[in-house]
């Protein structure tokens, strides 16, 4: 298996400062251009698309105007409502109005029209008036193809009807219609077709040097380009490098599209190129790095050897010092530090032998709670047996508090610990004749509060021996609630009380960290409570003894409220 040894890491280390900043500083670099050399091509695409949008823009706005003058020039709609219903040239009147809407059909069109876009209205007998002297074989060939896809409903407004092909796998002519209507008669009169050759959008969208363009309708159908372009889509995640235009007028969208593999490949070339260069270098240096590393290895190779032997038990392994170097220095110190090892080594022996004496009293120590607990048992089944079941749960409130005792470190819930003294109560009530009744109000979500276990005990103690002793009605009350960010605590009894003096005197000796050694024995609980909360939640946690409206005392202990647990609503009373 290979080690990496000291010698090794030493090789490791030359390779890495030299590898690393090489090939970090290439990786950084080659990023940097290919990204900024992306850029600059999106720029020119979409430089490019704005240039063919102007164009294709132009067409639409001509062809716009020249039908927008047809429906707005009252004289010629008078031509246009008398040739309506003309299917042929039958009168001199057919004659003059049909030269008319010929003359101002032509004069319209002759200026703003390119040579690729013709202009054709169709009467409802569609009889058809071209706008120049053109073969009218298309258009007659595919009129009821194109009239079943105009909507007479929506007149004066351009309608996109789609390319019409004449042959297959020819070029073919886009068509865009526009229904005059008469707002009198509430009927159309006719109906203007615009027809934009083909040829004209294949020249305008000619293979670029660098990518792809195509022309695509409303409909995601091709109008021009290149036919391995897909339609726009804007699910589709984004590949190569692909912009898309839309035309404001004509909803029409205009789509360009590079390799980005292709462009940046001679990048990548010349990258790979670079990191082989370094990768060979690399192999002639870590050759010689071998050598170089192996010759100052030798000396950490006998201090590994000597520290080896002493490890298997050679407890008089030392190294022999020469020369005034930094190893020699090392070597030196490896001794001294043998020597102290050595001794130290006879000393861990004596102290085991007196650890392993002190586990067995350990052990033993923990098996006498175990025992009571055990007893204990045995006799509360006896007195079930006997049906005595006062003593029973009284030895059953007992066993608890053993148990907790036992285990005084762990935490436990707010509900634990209210039924924990639940059981010391029944106790307090046998061992001192009084009748003493526990109540418990605990908010939403507190019952699984985390405290520490047996907080509340000194608290419970302290109300019965010093203020229920004599109270035929004796009552104590835990409450717990939720206020302005604390935990609040209260233990309630309706004893004796205390004197105001004596109470301030209390109070101020809970808020003192340390009370030192000279502290009552009737004030140990409370002190140890008080330390008990400031260690466990901080210097903020506290407790303070107030008078009641019972006549008795509340202990209120406030502690920070940091449990965000959620609980089912409701009131939860004991």
């Amino acid at each position: 298996m290979f080690k990496l040894n000291y010698y090794r890491r030493i090789q490791l280390s030359f390779l890495l400062f030299i590898i690393v900043p090489i090939i970090t500083v290439s990786v950084i670099s080659f990023a940097l251009i290919k990204e900024t050399m992306v850029e600059k091509l999106q720029l020119t695409n979409d430089n490019f698309l704005k240039v063919m949008t102007d164009e294709i823009g132009k067409t639409i706005d001509d062809a716009s105007f020249a039908s927008h003058f047809m429906v707005n020039d009252t004289s010629f709609k008078k031509y246009l409502k008398n040739f309506a219903d003309t299917d042929r040239l039958r009168s001199y009147d057919d004659y003059t109005n049909f030269t008319e809407i010929k003359g101002v059909f032509s004069l319209i069109t002759s200026k703003p029209l390119n040579n690729n876009t013709r202009m054709y209205l169709v009467n409802r007998k569609r009889f058809i008036i071209p706008s120049s002297e053109d073969d009218m074989t298309s258009v007659n060939k595919h009129l009821d193809e194109l009239y079943g896809k105009i909507d007479f409903n929506q007149p004066e407004t351009l309608q996109w009807l789609g390319m019409v092909r004449d042959n297959p796998g020819k070029a073919g002519t886009y068509y865009i219609a526009r229904v005059i209507h008469d707002k009198h008669e509430k009927q159309y009169l006719s109906v203007l077709l615009i027809g934009i050759s083909q040829s004209y959008f294949e020249k305008l969208l000619k293979p670029v040097e660098f990518g792809k363009v195509a022309l695509f309708d409303a409909k995601q159908n091709r109008i021009a380009g290149s036919a391995e372009l897909s339609a726009p889509d804007p699910a589709a995640p984004p590949s190569n490098l692909r912009s898309e235009v839309t035309l404001d007028k004509a909803d029409w969208t205009l789509v360009y599209e590079a390799s980005k593999e292709a462009f940046t490949g001679k990048i990548s070339r010349t990258f790979y190129a670079g990191i082989g260069g370094v990768v060979l270098f690399f192999v002639i240096f870590s050759i010689s790095s071998m050598f170089i590393a192996k010759r100052l290895h030798r000396p950490i190779q006998k201090l590994q050897r000597v520290v080896r032997q002493f490890g298997m038990g050679n407890l008089d392994a030392r190294l022999e010092v020469k020369g005034r170097d930094d190893i020699a220095e090392l070597s030196r110190t490896l001794n001294t530090m043998l020597d102290q090892l050595q001794g130290l080594i006879h000393d861990i022996e004596q102290e085991q032998e007196q650890k392993r004496v002190m586990e067995l009293e350990a052990l033993f120590m923990q098996i006498r709670p175990h025992f009571l607990i055990n007893t204990l048992n045995s006799v509360k089944c006896s007195l079930i047996l006997q049906q005595d079941h006062l003593h029973s749960g009284i030895i059953d409130s007992l066993m608890s508090l053993l148990r907790a005792y036992m285990k005084f470190n762990e935490p436990a819930t707010l509900q634990e610990e209210c039924e924990l003294m639940r059981h010391y109560v029944d106790i307090m009530k046998i061992r001192n004749d009084i009748p003493v009744q526990l109540t418990i109000e605990l908010e939403p979500g507190l019952a699984s509060w985390t405290m520490p276990k047996l907080m509340l005990q000194p608290l419970i103690e302290n109300a019965i021996v010093h203020g229920l002793m004599d109270h035929p009605d004796a009552c104590i009350r835990i409450r717990a609630q939720r206020k302005q960010g604390f935990v609040t605590i209260e233990i309630e009894d309706n004893g004796d009380g205390i004197e105001e003096e004596r109470l301030l005197m209390v109070n101020d000796r809970l808020q003192i960290p340390d009370s030192g050694p000279d502290t009552p024995y009737d004030r140990v609980g409370l002190i140890n409570v008080a330390q008990r909360l400031r260690l466990s939640f901080g210097s903020e946690a506290g407790i303070a003894l107030v008078p009641n409206k019972r006549r008795g005392i509340t202990a209120v202990l406030r502690i920070p409220d940091r449990d965000t647990r959620n609980t089912l609503p409701g009131r939860y009373v004991i």
